[in-house]
């Protein structure tokens, strides 16, 4: 389920990056427009471009809010970091960009019917001012928030993991009988290699485990085999926090949260 609200949250980012690209665009080439009608034309299509803005938000607020609920991100600082980040560069895009967007319009539909109020030199002085200023807030705030979600900087806040003191001395164990795990949390050392023994009771049924991040990226594959038989998997270090592992022949059903700490 973590994986399809993901996708929902990167489908409301490709929308937003559409919509938001073709304003950016135009605010590039106002810059070098003086033709009232033609900058008339270019206001039109930004505005046309920005109705898509608003669903393509809602998609990427709720695919992310509800994915941070379902992999259970609110402990780290990054996720709340992007959401802060996200409304600031929104609210300040928009105190910028409304009432410039606005009087422009209002200029240049004067102009082009006919209003010689501002003279051609203001009116070039207009389209140039705080259009860096946009483009500025709007490419910086991306950057920024692309760092967090790429990079998860836990920026002081790490989850709150609950105490297990034969974690890091104990080898993590698991079962599988016919289509599920004996359980659907373990966990595991952090930081450092392990083994996970793995025991697939069920009698001529394909099972392994594979570890996968919350993004999705598999960490580890283990060997399938079928029941009955145990295998002792070696895993790699995992860093501190929550990682998902599943079943690659029965993912829908057997699939459960391993913490690493």
């Amino acid at each position: 389920m973590y994986q399809w609200w993901v996708f929902l949250h990167l489908l409301g980012v490709f929308g937003f990056l559409i919509s938001h690209g073709v304003s950016v665009a135009v605010a590039f080439r106002l810059r070098k427009e003086r033709d009232p009608k033609r900058v008339q034309a270019l206001l039109q299509v930004s505005s046309a471009s920005i109705s898509a803005f608003y669903p393509a938000m809602g998609l990427l607020l709720i695919g992310g809010v509800a994915g941070a609920f379902v992999g259970n991100l609110w402990g780290y600082g990054w996720i709340w970091a992007s959401i802060v980040l996200l409304l600031v560069v929104s609210g300040a895009m928009y105190s910028v960009a409304r009432p410039y967007y606005r009087r422009l319009r209002f200029i240049t539909d004067a102009m082009v019917d006919g209003s010689e109020a501002v003279s051609s030199e203001q009116y070039a002085e207009v389209l140039r001012s705080r259009q860096l200023t946009i483009a500025g807030l709007g490419f910086g705030g991306l950057v920024l928030i692309l760092y967090l979600m790429l990079f998860k900087p836990t920026l002081g806040m790490a989850p709150q993991l609950p105490a297990s003191p034969t974690a890091a001395t104990a080898t993590p164990s698991l079962a599988a009988s016919e289509l599920s795990f004996n359980s659907d949390r373990l966990t595991v050392p952090a930081s450092r290699p392990f083994q996970l023994s793995f025991d697939n009771q069920a009698s001529g049924v394909p099972h392994n485990v594979s570890i996968s991040d919350q993004a999705g990226k598999t960490i580890f594959t283990g060997e399938t085999f079928s029941g009955p038989e145990s295998v002792t998997y070696a895993v790699p270090a995992l860093q501190p926090g929550a990682y998902r592992f599943v079943c690659d022949v029965h993912p829908q059903q057997m699939t459960g949260t391993m913490v690493a700490r």
